[in-house]
Order: structure tokens, then sequence, then C-alpha cells
């Protein structure tokens, strides 16, 4: 596509951020909503960043196409580089003022930079004199309806690089992240409360924290920015063809406080050789982050998900609760501790005083085609503060596991849920199920296939370590 015929130049002025805010300004105005952005050149001709050094806020029916460009945020500074104007401006948080059609297009290895760390983190958020958090995404959107991001490389974010809030029909795509492990937290994107029918595809890179997460936490701090006329779900997202290395998760699911998770799909995931070993390549659920309580029962279904691959730790945990549920086709390998697990126990994480504990809840669930054969290399912590040691109970021996339900809570029930050819490379490698004080190893000997169904107990040889 041209863009170059319908296009607002950008005007001189002494601070980029103007120059660029101004165009916008006048594309609204003659009627043209669209803005190219090109490389910024010194006199000689050498191509530099442009240095943002407050938020350009976008309005409805813009789009700003990156020609080749680097923008990077100015050092000290807290803000974004892109935002929908109508972002902190609480007498619009309703239906009635929904922005839409909001496009930002990258062309020829486009760059968003975060620059160096500020200060600004989780820990001194809306503290000592600093302001939000938000304030250190690259992109911020709230209460937008119909939008693209395509086509850009995000590096070095001071926090997440794209956070969506109450947000509905929108595509994120063709999207590359690197971080220099700068500081914590350096998500890729982030679909928070009240955010609906999305599409995000063709992501890659690294992030320091999770790569893609849907995170519906409505007693957050996102309550602040609640939206009159819209729900706090997260539904009707699609997640696909993502390869991504990272410390955390590849994809991350996670709800709290009532808010429901569902319909999502997620499919054709794979994590990265990397100096990062993730958590895991797909979370869904965890019984973390919750003011009042976890998810239940009903509250997280209608999620699919399909050909998963992991060489990393872990491959797919579950936490919380799952209903009416489909995950197929899970390869793990390599170092792989497991490929469908139900979460940590809770005595590794006491060094940190974290309260993350194990156990699924789990209705009309079906898990089939999953392929083992890790060998549980991360079972042994070497002491230089990587995450091993931290999916396997410590000082007990463990060879990996196809399924690995050693980890539930004493009310987890399994109702109407399905394992359907599981495949191990030895017949002890398919399903770990004990009280993590008895150590017992449930053995399958000389199958090649495993059928479980109608599972309601935790009693000892069944699913759940009943403490």
């Amino acid at each position: 596509m041209m863009y170059s015929n319908y296009t607002i130049p950008l005007m001189d002025s002494d601070s980029d951020s103007t120059a660029i805010q101004n165009a916008i300004r006048l594309a609204i105005e003659t009627g043209c909503g669209c803005v190219l952005i090109p490389p910024k050149k010194t006199p000689d001709g050498e191509i530099i960043p442009w240095q943002i050094d407050h938020t350009i806020l976008l309005p409805s029916n813009i789009t700003i196409v990156l020609d080749g460009c680097h923008l990077r945020l100015k050092d000290n500074v807290f803000e974004n580089i892109f935002r929908s104007e109508n972002m902190f401006h609480a007498d619009r948080y309703s239906l009635e003022y929904e922005q839409r059609n909001i496009q930002i297009i990258g062309l020829r290895n486009a760059t968003l930079d975060g620059g160096l760390p500020n200060g600004l983190t989780e820990a001194t958020s809306n503290r000592d004199g600093f302001p939000s958090i938000r304030y250190n995404c690259l992109i911020l959107l709230h209460n937008v309806n119909g939008y693209v991001i395509e086509g850009i490389r995000l590096i070095n974010q001071r926090w997440w690089a794209i956070n969506q809030i109450y947000c509905r029909n929108g595509r994120l795509a063709h999207l590359s992240f690197f971080n220099g492990k700068l500081q914590p937290n350096q998500d890729g994107i982030n679909v928070r409360v009240g955010c609906n029918s999305i599409l995000i595809e063709d992501i890659t890179g690294r992030t320091g924290d999770d790569t893609v997460a849907l995170s519906a936490f409505p007693l957050s701090s996102e309550r602040d920015y609640y939206v009159n006329g819209k729900d706090r779900d997260i539904h009707d997202i699609i997640v696909r063809n993502i390869r991504a290395s990272t410390r955390q998760t590849i994809v991350a699911l996670r709800n709290t406080d009532g808010a429901k998770l569902y319909r999502i799909t997620i499919e054709n995931v794979f994590d990265e050789p990397s100096e990062y070993t993730p958590w895991g390549v797909v979370k869904i659920g965890e019984n973390n982050y919750y003011c009042k309580r976890a998810s239940i029962l009903g509250e997280t279904r209608e999620i699919t998900v399909r050909n998963v691959h992991s060489q990393g730790a872990g491959c797919i945990f579950l936490g919380g609760s799952l209903q009416d549920c489909h995950i197929s086709d899970v390869f793990a390998s390599g170092g792989t501790m497991h490929a469908v697990s139900s979460f940590l126990p809770e005595m590794v994480f006491q060094e940190n005083n974290c309260s993350i504990f194990g156990g699924v809840d789990m209705k009309n669930v079906l898990i089939e085609n999953v392929f083992y054969s890790g060998t549980a290399a991360y079972c042994n912590d070497p002491g230089d503060g990587s995450y091993r040691n931290r999916y396997t109970y410590p000082g007990l021996p463990f060879a990996g596991c196809a399924l690995d339900f050693r980890c539930m809570r004493t009310s987890d029930r399994f109702d109407n849920v399905h394992f359907r050819n599981i495949i191990a490379d030895t017949s002890e490698k398919k399903l770990l199920t004990q009280n993590p004080f008895c150590y017992r190893l449930s053995r399958f000997r000389g199958e090649r296939s495993l059928i479980l169904q109608g599972i309601s107990d935790t009693k000892e040889g069944g699913f759940g370590c009943g403490r």
C-alpha cells in the first residue's frame, strides 16, 4: 500500500514529539487521517532516532505509518510513545466516548524503543513522586473500538510494550520484541480487563516477562479505568503463530475475583532457544494475583489450545479452574519437566514470600495427543538465580512426566476429564499423581495410550495430592 499519496508531512519543531503531534492534528483537520513518519536524518544524512519527550496522543480515525524510522523515548521522561487520547480523562470513561479506528503500521523494520530505564517500576508506581507505571508502556490503548498494530520492532521497553484496557476489535500482527534485561516486567503484549474480539498473530523475539498475557484482574489497579457500559471479562481472543523466548511464559491466561475468561483460541506456539529459560509455553489460570479469590468453575471456560511445542522448562501449566476446554497436540522435549502440569508447590517460593500454589478444578475437559520425551534438565538448581528447581519438590527425585498433577488443592475435582493418546518415551513418564509427601508414582506399563474419564475424587492413586 502506498501511503505517501495521502499523508501529512511532519512540520518543523523544537520537539520531535510536538512535530508529530502537529502533523496528527493537521491530518484530522484536513480529513486526510494519515501521518507518515520517515527516518530522521542529520544535515549530513545520518539516520538517527526521533526523540520522544512527551506522549503522542492518538485521536479516532488516524493512521500512523512508521516508514523505516526509529522512535526512542528520551532519557528520564515518564511518557508513552503512543497513547489513545481519551486515556486518563475521567469524564470520558464511558461507551459514549469510545475511540475508533486507530492504526499504527510499521514498514521497513520500523522500531519503537523504550531507551534507558527511568526509575519507574511496579514498586515505585504512584510513590515517591513517580507517576503510574502505565506511563512506561510504549503503546497504551484504552476504550478503543477498532485498531491495528502491525509490522513493528519493539525494543528495550521500560515496562510492558503494548497495553490494552477495555478495547475491542483489534489486530496485532507481525511484531518482534527484544529487551536487554534492563529491568523486570518487560512483557510484550498485555490484554487487560474488558477486552474482546482481538487477533494476535505472528509474534517473535525475546521478552523479559510474558510475551503475550491475557489478564482479567477486576480488583487490581485497572478498576480505576472502568468503562461504563462494558463488562470486565476477556473473551473472543485468538493468539496464534508465536515463536519467542522469555524468562516467564510465552502465552499466559489469568483471571481472578469474578472476572471471566472465555472463548479463547491459542495455537502454534513455540519456545525459541535463548539465554532465557521460560517457566512455560502456555499458562492457563493461576492461583495468585487475586484480591479476594482465584477463579472458580465456569469463569475460565471454552479455551482451545493446540500445537504447542516446548524444549524449555515447562510446556502447559493449569491453575485455578478450567471448564469446557480442549487441549491437543502438545510436544514436550529437550529439558522440559512436563507436558501438562497443575503448577508448582507453594514451598518452592517461600524464599520470596510468594503465595503461588498448585491445583486446578476441571470439568468437561479433553486433553489429547500429548507427546513427552523430556529429560527434566531443570530439576537441579545450579545456584545461578535461574528458575530451575521450581518445577519439582526440593530434595526429591524427578525424571520428568507427561502429565504432572502432584500439586492439587484438597477442594480440586476432575469431572468428565478425558486424557487420550498420552505418549511418553517410557511408561513411567506418562502420569504422575501423588501426595507430594508420599511421592508415589503411578505406573502404566506397556501402554502407548492412556484414557481416563470422569475422574472426580482425590483419593490416593487418583488426581490430587489430598494435602
